[in-house]
């Protein structure tokens, strides 16, 4: 059962209505909004079709994930041929910009995974717009104090890390990058309007594309003109401004002209009826938050251990985020696809689908914990010119708990990937929150510079220890949930 497009018929009716955030589109859709939320239980469920359907969605999203998170890979990679204060200033700064920033972009961002796939498959194009305009709004009123403490972070930094001058490199990197905000948290968002109606190829070419460019500007900046760190951020803050620019000129284009259907043109509207768009990227941004915040406390840690183990932290770091972009970037596809299944109603076949997803997430993470151990020579001698250095044989003796990592963070995308789809953000916030807090923080700090003196490795095990809690109180939610009160939620969002 494929949502993405309104069925001819139901096209043609809706020429005879005044499009509104609740005219019907799927007539197909429309009917399972007045019947039974069960009524997909006597269809007989494609495996192999839903698979085929993942990978379509999936594809283009991990390829789009992995080519925008290449700017962390650039600077990582820059610092590390610079110096190792470099790399430990870049490893704050990239981890400061992570938690202080984009974090909350990408976690507000989730709150349209929910809300427009939903209101797609819920017969309602016109309100897929409407929902993006009320996220713009919002992400402009929060750039504001986002770009107050970036501009600030030098003596806040002092705070936190132990060394003084590394503190204010990495401030400086973040004061340049305060250009770039507007472009990533509008991209955020303008690609989510696409998403919805079922296109994820856009925004992956538009990536395809500004990624050279970004590691050119950022190569030309940093030793060219010897701007060092800073030109790296300089050469990031001009390709995230492009890429939004690009992604808007395909929509006005007469190749976009397809996905005008779900745009009703500025509205009045997109000023009101808030509190479902602050209440769903408030929870989104606080999972993020609370999950990126235990990387930002681990990274602060280590410098208390020393330089190197600040700097062996920021490749191990940018390594797993590489690869959590993997299963990330497929748990948006996901909750793409739920949100169609929930809005129009179809409950049993979202039911069938997150099981099949768990199978798959799994094995997404064991795959990712294979290639990375096997291959963690060739992946560190990438980012270390020393391969005999300290920094070196510190990552080197990590690699194998950061490996197992994987699996764990794997399904955490596939628990928080449905939650979204079923709108529930909130509930994902508060158990990340109380888990990440109360336990896989502590933990990971004693283990690290505690008694057992495990250093680096037992920092991760401590996260990875939390994530294990985290997954078996997800799980045991969306079991005890009922999905058909989901359903009933969609209809009073929209």
């Amino acid at each position: 059962m494929h949502l993405h497009k309104a069925s001819p018929e139901a096209r043609e009716e809706g020429k005879h209505q005044t499009p509104s955030e609740t005219t019907p589109l799927l007539a197909e859709s429309s009917k399972h909004a007045s019947g039974s939320h069960n009524d997909d239980l006597h269809v007989h469920y494609d495996w192999i079709s839903e698979l085929k359907l993942l990978l379509q969605y999936s594809i283009p999203l991990v390829a789009t994930y992995l080519l925008q998170y290449t700017w962390s890979v650039i600077v990582t990679f820059i610092a590390g041929h610079l110096s190792a204060d470099d790399l430990a200033a870049a490893s704050v700064g990239i981890t400061t910009m992570n938690i202080a920033g984009f974090a909350i972009y990408e976690g507000m961002a989730t709150a349209l995974d929910t809300l427009c796939s939903q209101a797609y498959g819920s017969n309602n194009p016109t309100g897929v717009g409407l929902h993006v305009q009320r996220m713009l709004i919002l992400m402009t009123i929060v750039s504001i104090p986002i770009s107050a403490i970036w501009a600030a972070s030098p003596k806040i930094l002092m705070l936190f890390v132990k060394q003084e001058h590394l503190a204010v490199m990495s401030g400086t990197f973040l004061r340049v990058s305060i250009l770039g905000i507007p472009g990533y948290a509008s991209f955020e968002a303008l690609k989510r309007f696409l998403q919805a109606q079922g296109n994820f190829q856009v925004a992956m070419v538009i990536l395809l594309i500004c990624t050279p460019i970004n590691a050119f500007a950022s190569w030309f900046f940093a030793f060219q003109l010897n701007m060092g760190l800073v030109g790296a951020a300089l050469g990031i803050a001009f390709t995230n401004t492009l890429r939004p620019v690009l992604l808007i000129l395909y929509i006005m284009l007469p190749t976009g002209r397809w996905s005008h259907q779900c745009w009703g043109g500025f509205s009045k509207a997109a000023w009101t009826n808030w509190k479902p768009m602050v209440r769903l990227s408030f929870a989104g941004s606080a999972v993020n938050l609370a999950e990126w915040g235990c990387f930002q406390i681990v990274a602060f840690s280590t410098s208390h251990l020393s330089t190197q183990h600040l700097a062996a932290q920021s490749v191990l770091t940018t390594v797993s985020m590489v690869t959590w972009h993997i299963p990330f970037s497929m748990s948006v596809g996901i909750s793409t696809r739920i949100g169609h299944l929930i809005g129009a109603g179809l409950v049993g076949t979202a039911r069938r689908a997150a099981t099949l997803y768990g199978i798959v997430f799994t094995t997404v993470g064991c795959l990712d914990c294979l290639i990375l151990y096997s291959l963690h020579r060739y992946i560190l001698e990438f980012f270390l010119e020393d391969s005999t250095g300290q920094v070196y044989a510190l990552a080197a003796g990590t690699m194998v708990v950061v490996s197992l990592f994987q699996i764990i963070d794997a399904f955490i995308c596939f628990t928080n990937g449905i939650l979204r789809g079923l709108g529930r953000q909130s509930v994902a916030a508060c158990i990340v929150i109380v888990v990440n807090y109360t336990a896989a923080v502590p933990l990971a700090l004693w283990l690290e510079l505690g008694p057992p003196r495990l250093g680096l490795p037992g920092a991760w095990t401590g996260v990875a220890s939390g994530m294990v809690i985290t997954a078996i109180i997800e799980c045991f939610y969306m079991k005890m949930v009922s999905w058909d009160r989901c359903v009933g939620r969609v209809r009073k969002l929209l």
